[in-house]
């Protein structure tokens, strides 16, 4: 799962890619049906804001856990450089919340970016406001700045399979995030993402999708968190199971295959004051790349954490393939 965060009023959501989480597989017997799963009483986290009612404006970020390199220290602190300001529109128990000003490029590869990720307000819905205040639903619906026209989706936040609500009051913004079966995209996993990452087989996506057609390689269709996939005869089983609780938005995700099962696990959530002034420098820098020690190790604020073990289990899950299927795959990677 990528290690990102965006903290724009796009709704202060984990960005996170389910693709990206394959997982188990049994040998060739069918899936048998899951238990009632448990997927937590939800999480809430609180960002610190303050509303300019004149100009309709929302600085979010105003406190935040600072990082001080010289010092190696974190320091919760007032924050005068807030995250990016947001601005609100409220028509009848409508919230459109959004970037204060929409970015524009001469680059116009930059500009689709800019469009896709920043230049748009999302919805959210409340028949218990009084103006912002209140609480809110959090809706898929978005709308590109500028535009009228109102696109919906699955996702909140870039997360399918969640329900959100928001509860704004005047120094605070609390949201709450739950699991929603009823709201899950049933996309299909990654085949491309399973071989290269959890196999080690950099295949082509034009030779995979070659393979899919002649059933070489078989995706048997997905049963909400739950699908199997064989490559040649041998069956593979992918389980992701959210749970959101206090501790965080916490999914696990196994991969299964001839009674072998590696178990992926993943914690995200928002650092607060208390984790700021309680927890390690691992923890605290866990969302930044720790591939580059300049953004690693910069100066500012850390909003989020995100705790994995994906090196171990992309180690477990080489060890999947028996040596009929390793041989199998070997025929067709880049050379």
């Amino acid at each position: 799962m990528k290690k990102a965060y965006t903290f724009l009023f796009g709704m202060f959501m984990f960005v996170a890619c389910s693709e990206d989480n394959p997982t188990s597989g049994l040998d060739n017997s069918k899936p048998t049906t899951q238990p009632t799963t448990d997927f937590g009483e939800g999480y809430t986290f609180a960002i610190p804001i303050k509303y300019d009612n004149a100009t309709k404006r929302v600085y979010q970020g105003t406190y935040a856990c600072n990082y001080h390199p010289d010092t190696k220290t974190f320091a919760w602190e007032e924050y005068p450089e807030s995250l990016d300001p947001g601005s609100y529109k409220i028509v009848s128990d409508s919230l459109w919340m959004g970037p204060a000003e929409k970015q524009v490029s001469d680059n116009p590869d930059e500009q689709e970016f800019l469009d896709l990720y920043r230049n748009y307000e999302t919805l959210s819905l409340s028949n218990d406001h009084n103006d912002i205040y209140g609480t809110w639903k959090v809706t898929g619906c978005r709308r590109n700045l500028g535009d009228t026209e109102i696109k919906c989706s699955k996702y909140i936040g870039g997360i399918s399979g969640i329900a959100r609500t928001m509860k704004i009051t005047k120094d605070s913004v609390f949201i709450t995030t739950t699991v929603d079966t009823d709201n899950l995209d049933q996309n299909d996993i990654n085949i491309s993402a399973i071989l290269d990452r959890n196999f080690g087989y950099d295949i082509g996506d034009a030779i995979i999708k070659q393979l899919l057609i002649e059933k070489k390689i078989k995706k048997e269709p997905r049963e909400s968190f739950k699908q199997s996939f064989s490559i040649g005869n041998q069956l593979f089983e992918v389980v992701s199971t959210p749970k959101f609780d206090a501790t965080g938005m916490n999914y696990i995700t196994t991969m299964s295959s001839n009674g072998k099962t590696c178990t992926n696990t993943q914690r995200l959530g928002f650092i607060n004051e208390k984790l700021c002034k309680e927890e390690t420098a691992e923890f605290l820098l866990s969302a930044r790349d720790k591939s580059d020690d300049q953004f690693y190790y910069k100066e500012g604020p850390v909003e989020g954490f995100s705790i994995d073990n994906n090196d171990e289990f992309y180690e477990c899950t080489k060890g999947l393939p028996t040596e009929d299927t390793k041989y199998w795959l070997s025929q067709y990677v880049n050379n």
